[in-house]
């Protein structure tokens, strides 16, 4: 199995997904990380509260976790290698938790190079302020959710990418559902007195792990909940995989 994520990861080294990704989540990193600090009032930059809040420039560290994993699996029924992959490796299974784990790995680091690219900005910034990033228990915290998010965000993906498998439907339905339709359940529950049962989806729960959501699950229930998702969906992956004849 580590022979195999070794091999997607080097598959994913070998594409042109870093040339766009990479330099968009640290644009967005670090510009989200400027727009904070520069409106931030002076007494608020010394507090270890805003160091957490701070930290959530790196969020779309997640989505693009999340788009890789898709990519990850959607790829290689786009370009005709799933064929050559199946040969090699018979055991589909194998192939989609060694491109899920890849995918994980993927969003981790993803998270921790946006966090970076924030402190790169912070730092400075706040050095000419006459303040410092406060590192305390809550902002370590804070930073390993972050990290543990994106990489679920990225298994996430791997799990749609193998059940759907086309690569531009998985992409659109992806976002749709996490930027759109969640949003659109939630209201639509909440109408009819059952909100909380949106706080279980998978984007609210995801939310709720980095301390993005207010009300709704607590970060580790949030975790959890994620983890499960992740799982569930790699198993509807795997038996529409399984099914599929490959050319």
């Amino acid at each position: 199995m580590t022979t195999l994520a070794r091999a997607e990861l080097l598959k994913l080294r070998t594409t042109r997904a870093w040339v766009g990704y990479v330099p968009a989540l640290a644009l967005i990193s670090g510009i989200g990380a400027a727009a904070q600090l520069g409106s931030a009032r002076d007494l608020d930059l010394s507090g270890p509260e805003f160091s957490r809040e701070l930290l959530m420039s790196s969020l779309a560290a997640g989505l693009i976790a999340f788009l890789i994993g898709i990519t990850t699996v959607t790829a290689e029924w786009r370009y005709g290698t799933i064929t050559r992959t199946f040969l090699v490796t018979p055991r589909r299974e194998r192939v989609l938790v060694a491109k899920g784990v890849a995918a994980l790995i993927v969003g981790a680091a993803l998270s921790a190079f946006a966090v970076a690219v924030v402190l790169a900005v912070a730092v400075p910034w706040l050095s000419v302020e006459g303040s410092s990033f406060q590192l305390d228990s809550g902002v370590v915290e804070r930073l390993g959710q972050l990290v543990l998010a994106a990489a679920l965000w990225g298994a996430f993906g791997a799990g749609a990418g193998a059940l759907i498998q086309n690569q531009t439907a998985a992409v659109v339905v992806g976002l749709l559902w996490v930027l759109v339709v969640e949003a659109l359940i939630g209201a639509l529950l909440s109408l009819v007195g059952v909100g909380a049962i949106a706080d279980f989806q998978p984007g609210f729960a995801l939310s709720a792990l980095v301390g993005d959501l207010q009300g709704g699950l607590s970060p580790w229930a949030g975790g959890v909940v994620a983890l499960g998702w992740v799982v569930v969906l790699g198993a509807l992956g795997y038996v529409r995989m399984n099914r599929r004849d490959v050319a």
